[in-house]
This record gives structure tokens, C-alpha cells and sequence, in this order.
């Protein structure tokens, strides 16, 4: 009888130990993890978009694709399409000290259940293995749109290196009822640039003030070949790093007597000597596009202390092209170019006074670009081409109205002309007159967690 409670009591006696020793591990993970809490967090949308587009070609023409395939365009023409897609991100910040902190966004974009990636033929991405994606061995890729880091050498002087918040930039964020989501301005260009900057920051009496320098090259090489150079059509070595920099200088006031605020970036970028079509295959061009801008964005909120809210941003840009491109010409024309062309976008939104509606946005943006300029946006969600038409206007017309803090929906109209092309891919060879009308209705669902 002693044996078994002796027996027993060990048991017991071993079980609480057990138990003791997993609350503490329990306990010791339950601190780091509030450690971790302290200085990371988290946040993102997910959006459901429908778009129905039509597209008519007032005249005909002719172009071609990069990869020499020709498009014929029929005079009145028409085409109607219907896009389902869903737009996803993940924020993510995190500050270890008071000098270093940490920004990046998952970011993810896709039509709904695509059976059929391969043009046309059931093989390597086409019918169903979409389905599969996320689970499959060999696609596993994850999209970081952005991921950089800040390291504050003074109070006021930063230095910002990786992959930098370029894209969605200013008057982007007027339709989507947010604050400023991208540092550059749009008709800087609207890309995912990587980079390196340093920022100057100041106020004085209620004037905010930022300056910063930025350096992004370019990279042109074989990546599969990291130990020479790529060569051109005429033999000659192309350049390895394309430099392009950047200058900006901010300004923002608020709280004045005829606004909430007031906000002004200007930039400069230029680069030169970009050879983008020289691949490792294909050497079918010796082509150099050399790009200088000047853009103005300015921005006012809550004027006359009501819900409107002004946008303007005015850009002057040139472009210079030399060398050829599989004999087709260079960029924006047939032989050496060295052209103008100006852009500017207007935008107004008005936020509903009522309370039934839940500070509901009324939204319109108006956009003008001359035939020569070159606008770049390649992260744009409207099937229109609203930010990247030539020699034409495009507007846009909405309605935001919150369900509540964390959820919205969008309507809104479409309409943008173009009026001018060149005969390969768009931007190479002989400027083709072309008048080109495209309209989109669209609804928009989005999440915000």
C-alpha cells in the first residue's frame, strides 16, 4: 500500500513538474512575442474590381508588338471586354529603435480563375494550373512592392535604401479617398523603382519642409551571365548601370484660415543612355533613350473649412532618341528625336456634409497630354489608359461611398483618347495619327483590415 502511494505521489508530483515547466515556456514566448508587438504592425486592403471597357478606332492603322507580330486596326472597330480582378496588400513596419525603421507591402493583383495563361495553348501556364498556384512546388513567389529601410542620422537628415515607395503616386490616392500612398508623383513616373535617397526635413512656424536626393539606376545586364557585358547590334558593349537621379523638394502648411492644408512637391528626374531592348537573345538594338522631367504636384484639402479638395499636377517633359531598333527607328520616331511634350491632370473631390452618408466622395479628375510626351504608368488598375494616353484628354468620374471604417464601394465612369502612336510596341519607329476612344463603367469593392 505505501508502494502504490509512493508511485503515485512521484506521478503526480512529475505531471506538475510538467505542467509548471510548459506555463513558464508558455510564459517566456508570451514576452518575446509582445517584444516583437511593440515594434512591428501590420495592415492592408483587399479590393474586388469589375470593369466593362469598349474600345473604338475611329481610324484605321497598323502597329506592331516588340516581338514583331503585327496588329491591324480597322476603322470603327469596336471591342468590348469585361474584366473581373482582385487587388491585394499587405503593409508591414516595423521600428526597432528610435534611428532604423522598416516599410514594405506584400502586393498581389490577379484576373479571377484564369484557365488559360498561354495565349491561347493548353500548355506550361494554361488550362487549370492556375488553381493550384500557392500549393504547387514551383510557385511559391512572393511580390514585394516595396521594402525599404530608414536610418535617421540626425533628427532631420534620413537615409532611405531599397526597394523605394515610387509607385501609386500623387493625384492617385484623390480616387481612392486616401492620404498620399507613393512618394513620387505620378508623371514622374509611375514605376517600382529601387534606389537610394536622402531626405532633409525641417518646419519652422507651422511650414513643413523636405529635400531629398534620390539615385535609382538601372540594370542592364544578363543576369544569367553576371561575368560580361551585353553587346548591341553594332558590337558595342552596352552600359551596365544607367544612372538616374532624381531631385525633390516639399513644402505643406496646415491649418490656415482657407484650408486644412496645403501641400507642394516638385521634381527633377533624368537618366540617359537606357537601352532596354538589347536582351541576351535577341541583339536587334543599339537603341539610346535619354529622359529629362520637370513635375509640379500640388494638393489642398478642406477648402473654405468644407469637404472640397483641389489637385494639380503639370508636367514638362523632353525626350531624346538615337541609335535603331531591328531597322524600325529609334525612340518616338524614325531617326534621331529630340522632342517636348507636357501633361497635366486636374482633380476634385468633394466629401459629402451628411452623416447618412458617411463622408461619401464625389470625385472627378481631367486629364491633357500633348502628342510627344512620354507617360509611363505600369501599375495602373483602370483598363482605360487614363494616365497614359498622347495628344488627348481622359476624365474620370466616381462615387466612394464607406459601409463603414473598414469597408467601401466605388462606381465610376471612364473616358480617354489617344490620338498618337508609334509603330513598334507604342514608344519605337514612325509616329503613326491614330483616334483611338476607349470607356469603361467599373464597380469596386474594397476592404480595409
Amino acid at each position: 500500500m505505501i508502494k502504490k502511494i509512493l508511485v503515485m505521489s512521484a506521478l503526480v508530483t512529475s505531471s506538475l513538474g510538467s505542467i509548471h515547466a510548459q506555463t513558464l515556456e508558455e510564459r517566456v514566448e508570451a514576452l518575446e512575442y509582445a517584444g516583437y508587438e511593440n515594434w512591428w504592425s501590420f495592415s492592408g486592403s483587399l479590393e474586388y474590381r469589375y470593369d466593362s471597357v469598349e474600345t473604338k478606332h475611329n481610324k484605321g492603322y497598323t502597329t506592331q508588338t516588340f516581338n514583331g507580330t503585327t496588329v491591324t486596326r480597322a476603322k470603327d472597330e469596336k471591342n468590348s471586354v469585361k474584366h473581373h480582378r482582385i487587388f491585394t496588400e499587405v503593409d508591414i513596419a516595423a521600428k526597432p529603435s528610435s534611428k532604423l525603421s522598416f516599410y514594405g507591402r506584400l502586393g498581389m493583383s490577379k484576373y479571377m480563375n484564369t484557365l488559360n495563361k498561354g495565349g491561347g495553348k493548353y500548355v506550361g501556364d494554361g488550362a487549370f494550373n492556375e488553381l493550384g498556384e500557392g500549393q504547387g512546388a514551383d510557385n511559391s513567389k512572393i511580390f514585394f512592392e516595396r521594402a525599404f529601410v530608414n536610418y535617421s542620422f540626425t533628427e532631420n537628415l534620413t537615409f532611405t535604401v531599397g526597394r523605394l515607395p515610387t509607385i501609386d503616386g500623387a493625384p492617385k490616392h484623390f480616387q481612392e479617398g486616401r492620404p498620399m500612398m507613393g512618394q513620387y508623383p505620378l508623371l514622374v513616373f509611375g514605376g517600382v523603382f529601387d534606389g537610394m535617397a536622402l531626405t532633409y526635413a525641417n518646419s519652422f512656424n507651422g511650414h513643413a519642409f523636405k529635400f531629398r536626393g534620390i539615385y535609382t539606376p538601372f540594370n542592364q545586364r544578363d543576369i544569367g551571365v553576371t561575368s560580361k557585358r551585353m553587346t548591341n547590334t553594332a558590337g558595342q558593349q552596352v552600359k551596365e548601370n544607367v544612372d538616374a537621379y532624381s531631385l525633390m523638394a516639399e513644402y505643406e502648411k496646415t491649418n490656415m484660415s482657407w484650408a486644412r492644408r496645403i501641400h507642394l512637391i516638385y521634381q527633377y528626374l533624368h537618366f540617359g543612355g537606357l537601352d532596354p531592348f538589347t536582351t541576351p537573345t535577341s541583339t536587334a538594338s543599339n537603341t539610346d533613350f535619354n529622359v529629362t522631367r520637370h513635375v509640379l504636384n500640388m494638393e489642398m484639402n478642406g477648402i473654405a473649412n468644407t469637404g472640397l479638395s483641389l489637385g494639380f499636377s503639370y508636367l514638362m517633359g523632353n525626350i531624346k532618341g538615337t541609335g535603331d531598333f531591328g531597322g524600325k527607328g529609334t525612340w518616338y520616331g524614325s531617326t534621331d528625336t529630340d522632342i517636348d511634350g507636357d501633361a497635366w491632370i486636374a482633380n476634385l473631390n468633394y466629401e459629402m456634409p451628411f452623416k447618412v452618408l458617411r463622408k461619401a466622395i464625389l470625385g472627378f479628375e481631367f486629364i491633357n497630354s500633348d502628342d510627344d510626351v512620354f507617360l509611363y504608368d505600369t501599375t495602373a488598375k483602370n483598363k482605360v489608359g487614363l494616365y497614359t494616353g498622347r495628344g488627348g484628354s481622359s476624365m474620370h468620374l466616381f462615387w466612394m461611398q464607406p459601409v463603414d471604417q473598414n469597408f467601401k464601394v466605388r462606381f465610376g465612369y471612364q473616358k480617354s483618347e489617344n490620338k498618337k502612336t508609334n509603330l513598334i510596341g507604342g514608344y519605337v519607329g514612325t509616329p503613326i495619327v491614330i483616334d483611338d476612344e476607349a470607356t469603361a463603367f467599373y464597380s469596386s469593392l474594397q476592404f480595409n483590415f
